[in-house]
C-alpha cells in the first residue's frame, strides 16, 4: 500500500474536513495517509484545530526581525512514505531537507500553494528566493488555474501540476446557512440594536494590514455622511483589533463580534445584506458564495488567487481602488434590491463549481499521478 504524508503548520479551521473527506478518498482508493501538523506561531489568529487521527508534532520557532524560521520536526514519520506534500513557503525549514531528501534519495515530494506570497511584491527579496527552488519538487499541487499558468511561465513541466481549485465546504455551509430559523435572525437583530430600516454590512476575516482595516473604517465613516442607515459588522481577531475596538466605541454603527466559527458565523451572515473585504481576498469569496451575501471588493494588488472566481457585477462588485469608488458601489448595490438578488442567486451556481469535495477530488487524482 503506497502511502502518502501531508505536513503543514497547524491546521485552520475551515481546513478539517478536507482533510477527513481526504483521508476517506485515499483509503477508498488503497493509499495511507498521514497528516502531521504543528502549532500556529502567529499570535491573534484564533482559527488552529486539532485532528484525533493525525500527527502532532510542535514547531520549533525562531523570530529574528520579525521574520520566522520554522522547524517541523519529522524526518523519522517520513522515512517511510512515498509521497510528502508540504506548503510552498520560505519560512519552512523542513522544505529544503525534503529538496536534498529527493536529489541524493530520489524521495518524492510536492509542493501545494501559491507559487508567489501574494502579501509582497513578485520582485521582493522573499518572492525571487522563492523562484530559486520554485521547480525542486516532484509535483505541484496549484491553488488555481492561473497559479498553474504561472508556474509553466517558470519552468515547471505542465504535466506535473494538479489545480486543485482551493474551496471549503461550500455546500454544508449553504445548508448550515437555510437551517437557522427567522426567529433567531430576529434576536440577533434586536440584540445589536439594529433597526427595521437599517441595512447590514459584515466584514470577516483578519484584522490585519494586508486587509487593509483603515480603509474599510473609514469607508463606513464616509457610507455614514452619505446618509445612509446601516451597522457594520466586524468579525475577525488580528494586530489590528485595537483599532477595530476603538472606531467601535467611538462609532455606534460598528460593532465588534469577535471570532465566530461554524454555525454562529453562519448566523451572523443571516443577518447581513453585504459582505465587504477592501484588502487582500481569498477564500473568504467562498463564504460569500454560501452564506449567499454579495462581496464588494477592490482592484487590489495583493489578492489571494481565489480572486480568479469572481467576475465584476456578475457574482460580485469590484471597484476601485479608492474609497470613493468603493463607497459608491455599495451605495448602488443598497439602492439596487433587484442587483442584490441576482447576486444572490448566482451564488448557487458558484457552490456548485467551488465546493470542498471537488477539491477533495482534485487533489486525490494529483497523489495518484504523482505516485506513478
Amino acid at each position: 500500500m503506497p502511502k502518502v504524508t501531508i505536513i503543514y503548520r497547524n491546521i485552520p479551521q475551515y481546513r478539517i474536513e478536507f482533510y477527513n473527506l481526504l483521508r476517506e478518498g485515499l483509503q477508498k482508493k488503497g493509499i495511507e495517509f498521514d497528516l502531521i501538523y504543528g502549532d500556529n506561531p502567529f499570535k491573534g489568529r484564533e482559527d488552529s484545530v486539532d485532528c484525533e487521527w493525525a500527527t502532532f508534532k510542535k514547531n520549533y520557532t525562531l523570530s529574528l526581525l520579525n521574520i520566522y524560521i520554522i522547524w517541523q520536526p519529522c524526518t523519522k514519520e517520513i522515512r517511510n512514505s512515498d509521497l510528502v506534500i508540504v506548503e510552498q513557503a520560505n519560512k519552512l525549514l523542513f522544505n529544503y531537507y525534503l529538496i536534498l531528501r529527493k536529489i541524493f534519495g530520489n524521495k518524492k515530494f510536492a509542493f501545494w500553494g501559491h507559487g508567489l506570497n501574494m502579501q509582497l511584491p513578485k520582485k521582493s527579496l522573499f518572492n525571487r528566493f522563492k523562484m530559486t527552488y520554485i521547480n525542486k519538487a516532484s509535483w505541484w499541487f496549484a491553488y488555481t488555474e492561473g497559479i498553474k499558468n504561472f508556474l509553466v511561465d517558470q519552468g515547471v513541466e505542465s504535466n506535473k501540476i494538479t489545480v486543485v481549485q482551493n474551496a471549503i465546504d461550500t455546500k454544508t455551509l449553504n445548508e448550515l446557512y437555510h437551517s437557522i430559523p427567522e426567529e433567531e435572525v430576529e434576536a440577533l437583530r434586536k440584540q445589536h440594536g439594529i433597526e427595521k430600516n437599517e441595512r447590514v454590512l459584515i466584514y470577516c476575516g483578519a484584522l490585519s494590514k494586508e486587509k487593509n482595516i483603515q480603509f474599510l473604517l473609514d469607508s463606513a465613516d464616509e457610507l455614514k455622511a452619505k446618509g445612509h442607515k446601516f451597522k457594520l459588522l466586524v468579525m475577525g481577531n488580528g494586530p489590528l483589533l485595537k483599532d477595530v475596538q476603538k472606531a467601535a466605541e467611538k462609532n455606534p454603527w460598528i460593532i465588534y463580534t469577535g471570532p465566530k466559527f461554524g454555525r454562529d458565523k453562519a448566523l451572523y451572515f443571516r443577518i447581513s445584506d453585504i459582505f465587504l473585504l477592501p484588502g487582500a481576498m481569498g477564500l473568504a469569496i467562498l463564504d460569500s458564495f454560501a452564506f449567499e451575501t454579495p462581496m464588494v471588493t477592490i482592484k487590489y494588488d495583493h489578492h489571494g488567487p481565489e480572486f480568479e472566481y469572481i467576475v465584476d457585477d456578475y457574482n460580485a462588485v469590484i471597484a476601485d481602488n479608492s474609497i470613493e469608488d468603493f463607497t459608491n458601489r455599495i451605495g448602488n448595490l443598497l439602492n439596487n434590491p433587484e442587483k442584490m438578488d441576482m447576486l444572490k442567486k448566482t451564488s448557487a451556481l458558484m457552490i456548485q463549481k467551488y465546493n470542498i469535495q471537488s477539491m477533495v477530488d482534485n487533489f486525490i487524482d494529483g497523489i495518484e499521478k504523482a505516485l506513478k
